[in-house]
C-alpha cells in the first residue's frame, strides 16, 4: 500500500481460534497484517477498506473476506462493522482430509467481496449473526458454540460456492515450508546479483510476489529488511576482496553493488567499526589468490 505496515500480534486469545469485534462509527485503523482470516461485515452505511494497493468501497450488508497476510487498513468513511477473525489451522485436526484442506485453501486463500444481494440470497447473515450473538451473550459453553457456528458458516460457504464479484490474488505463503521456500528463493537471487544495482521490484518479479509481501515477510522471518540483508552480504563479500585483491577501495565498492565509496565506507564502518582501508591494513595477509 506504499505506507508503513505492522504485523498485528497478541490480538487473539491464546488457544482459541476466533475473535469477534464490533466497531463504532468513523472506524479507522492503520495498515497492518496478520495470520488470521478476516471477515468484515458492513453494518453501517459504508466501508472503505484498503487491501494491498486496492481500495474497496463497500455498502451496507457487503462482506469482505481478507486472506491471511494481506496488508489492509480501514479508511475514513467506515462505520459500524462486525469483524470476525479466525485461524484455520486451529479449526482443523487429524480428522481433516487433504481434500477438505484444499477446499478451505480455495475458499480463504484470496481476498474477495461478497455483495449484500448475494449474502441475502445465500442467507450468510444467519450464520454470521449466530456466531456473533454467542460471543455477545457469553452463556455457558459459548466458546464451543462459537466454534460450532463458525463450522456452520464455513460449510455453508463451501456448499453454496458463491460466485466472486471482486478479487485480489497474491501468492502469500502461510505455512513454515512455504516461508522457507520464499526465503531461500529471495536469498539465492540476492546472492547471485548482489554486485548489481538490485531494486525491490526486480526481486518481487523474480519470485512472483508483490513487493509489499516481499518486504513484510522477509522482515518477519529475518528480523531485518531485505536491503539491510543485501548490504550486509555485500560488505561480507567485499571483505574478501579487500584481503585478497589489489583493487582500489573505489573499485571494490562499485564491484560489490555500491553506488559510491562514501556509502560503502559508511556501511562498512557500521558493521566492522573501522573503514575499509583500516580493515585492509589490519588484516591483510600474504595470500594473493582470491577465493571468495
Amino acid at each position: 500500500m506504499g505506507v508503513p505496515t505492522f504485523l498485528e500480534t497478541g490480538h487473539m486469545t491464546e488457544g482459541f481460534p476466533i475473535r469477534v469485534i464490533h466497531t463504532e462509527e468513523q472506524f479507522n485503523f492503520a495498515a497492518h497484517w496478520h495470520e488470521e482470516v478476516e471477515m468484515v461485515v458492513v453494518n453501517g452505511k459504508s466501508g472503505r477498506i484498503g487491501v494491498n494497493n486496492h481500495i474497496f468501497n463497500l455498502e451496507h450488508g457487503d462482506v469482505l473476506l481478507i486472506k491471511p497476510g494481506d496488508i489492509h487498513c480501514f479508511l475514513p468513511g467506515t462505520d459500524h462493522l462486525t469483524i470476525i477473525l479466525f485461524r484455520l489451522e486451529l479449526l482443523t485436526g487429524s480428522f481433516t482430509t487433504e481434500r477438505e484442506t484444499q477446499d478451505l485453501g480455495k475458499l480463504f486463500n484470496k481476498t474477495t467481496v461478497i455483495p449484500c444481494s448475494l449474502c441475502h440470497e445465500k442467507n450468510l447473515g444467519k450464520y454470521i449473526d449466530a456466531l456473533a450473538n454467542e460471543e455477545k451473550d457469553r452463556q455457558a459453553g459459548y466458546r464451543w458454540l462459537m466454534v460450532a457456528r463458525l463450522y456452520d458458516l464455513i460449510v455453508h460457504m463451501l456448499r453454496t460456492k458463491a460466485p466472486i464479484t471482486d478479487e485480489i490474488t497474491s501468492a502469500w505463503p502461510c505455512t513454515p515450508s512455504k516461508k522457507f521456500e520464499f526465503l531461500e528463493s529471495v536469498c539465492e537471487y540476492l546472492e547471485e546479483h548482489y554486485a548489481e544495482p538490485i531494486k525491490l521490484d526486480q526481486v518481487a518479479e523474480h519470485i512472483k510476489f508483490s513487493k509489499f509481501h516481499v518486504c513484510k515477510l522477509f522482515k518477519e522471518i529475518k528480523g531485518i529488511t531485505l536491503m539491510e540483508y543485501l548490504n550486509h552480504f555485500r560488505i561480507i563479500k567485499s571483505e574478501w576482496a579487500l584481503l585478497f585483491r589489489e583493487e582500489s577501495i573505489l573499485d571494490i565498492a562499485i564491484g560489490h553493488g555500491f553506488n559510491n565509496v562514501n556509502s560503502y565506507n559508511r556501511l562498512f564502518k557500521k558493521y566492522n567499526d573501522c573503514t575499509p582501508s583500516e580493515f585492509r591494513k589490519k588484516h591483510r595477509t600474504n595470500i594473493t589468490t582470491y577465493e571468495g
